[in-house]
């Protein structure tokens, strides 16, 4: 991408999403979401446990919402707990990155963090899903207002890839104190089993 919209690989794959709901290249709405994008037309973007939520001017106010299901406390107690024994987790996350390998690292819970098609030979249906909403007249799941607020969020989380894990619902504030404890506590049940 040429613009300032998905520059980090979690970016893009967060935007890319969409095509897990029927986006599909070429589409004249890419280029309508990206004008109304560009003008600042997504206002009071928020980023949730389980969604981000906008108003997207284009002639009037839409309020657009993409949902994504955040994660029990228990999954994430598990993923802090993997992602903590990870090095390469450990240090990108410090470095205030999102590790390449983190769905690799948490793919053994069964959790994966941002949508992508199933690949050759998976049927896909532990693949997180997309759900839009947008009042427009375009009766796609994908309309120009989704892609508008898609491409922002993704800006948004290019420049702070913790969003990522609020969005699933996971932990974002003391992050590497919760990682710490979090390995260390794993570390005692493995060498000091409950009896």
């Amino acid at each position: 991408m040429s613009d300032n919209y998905g520059t980090t690989w979690w970016g893009r794959k967060w935007h890319r999403g969409l095509e897990t709901i029927g986006l599909s290249y070429p589409d004249h709405r890419i280029v309508k979401g990206r004008a109304i994008a560009g003008r600042d037309g997504v206002e009071h973007l928020e980023i949730t446990p389980g969604g981000v939520h906008a108003i997207v001017n284009d002639e009037r106010d839409y309020p657009v919402s993409i949902e994504i299901d955040p994660y029990a406390k228990d999954q994430w107690d598990e993923a802090l707990a993997a992602m903590g024994n990870s090095p390469s987790c450990v240090g990108a996350l410090l470095a205030g990155a999102l590790p390449k390998n983190i769905d690799d690292v948490l793919g053994h819970l069964g959790m994966i963090l941002l949508p992508r098609k199933p690949r050759l030979g998976e049927d896909g249906s532990n693949l997180p899903q997309l759900r839009t909403s947008c009042p427009c007249s375009d009766p796609d799941a994908v309309c120009r207002h989704v892609i508008a607020v898609q491409l922002v969020s993704a800006a948004r989380l290019d420049r702070d890839p913790f969003l990522v894990l609020l969005l699933r619902g996971g932990p974002t504030d003391n992050l590497p104190l919760r990682l710490r404890d979090a390995r260390r506590m794993s570390h005692t049940s493995y060498f000091h089993p409950a009896a």
